[in-house]
């Protein structure tokens, strides 16, 4: 989830430098479009063809969920697909926007949660008696990663992290995704066995566990020199 920022630079040795794993690029009307537009069109394709229009409690639930999975599937294939198609480069500048779009529809995912299916109850999300223990303790700990990414993408941590600990911050947003499939999966079980209701459902989930694949694919070619 790589931050977007006009002038990325830090100090070292006393000398102003391009900070060696940021990226960084003008915007102009369409870029900034776009930054708005995915995960409006994403929100809206999901409630149109998953939640068929329904506007209910049960169904915001779902799809605050499968649009937070999608966007931050999306987000972290900008980068690994810039390496087998570089004019998909451009999308870069916006994993920001998408990174920090993709924790608030989590967040707006949890709320519902807690008040329309846990009654307030925080409780709940870490009782070992709910049967969908293991789909929530995953859920909370992409929570984890996806809230230390996103308080990570802005100036103050840019400039006053190292810029190794940075990237490393920021690359858990893979492990974060993981976790959300894992989650996905687990909660979606019926008696022991995984159940995907919806075709826009099974491209999420298996959309998003390509992404995990083309990462790990991505780790074993050859570094891009800076």
């Amino acid at each position: 989830m790589t931050s977007y920022l006009k002038t990325p630079i830090i100090k070292s040795m006393g000398k102003k430098v391009v900070h060696p794993y940021h990226y960084s690029a003008e915007k102009n009307l369409i870029q900034r479009l776009l930054d708005i537009g995915l995960p409006v069109g994403l929100f809206y394709l999901y409630f149109q063809f998953y939640n068929l229009g329904k506007f209910t409690p049960s169904e915001m639930v779902k799809t605050t969920g499968l649009v937070s999975i999608s966007l931050l599937a999306i987000t972290l294939l900008s980068g690994p697909a810039a390496r087998f198609l570089p004019f998909l480069d451009i999308l870069k500048a916006h994993r920001k926007f998408w990174g920090i779009g993709s924790f608030l529809f989590l967040a707006a995912h949890i709320i519902l949660v807690y008040i329309f299916y846990f009654k307030f109850s925080l409780y709940k999300f870490i009782d070992p008696a709910n049967p969908k223990a293991v789909g929530l303790t995953y859920g909370l700990l992409a929570t984890g990663v996806l809230l230390v990414v996103t308080l990570t993408s802005n100036r103050k941590a840019l400039m006053g992290l190292d810029p190794k600990v940075w990237k490393f911050i920021q690359t858990t947003s893979y492990l974060a995704l993981v976790l959300a499939v894992a989650h996905f999966y687990f909660v979606e079980q019926v008696n022991g066995v995984f159940v995907i209701k919806g075709l826009a459902g099974q491209i999420t989930f298996y959309f998003a566990l390509a992404v995990i694949l083309v990462r790990l694919l991505v780790l074993f070619l050859p570094q891009k020199r800076r």
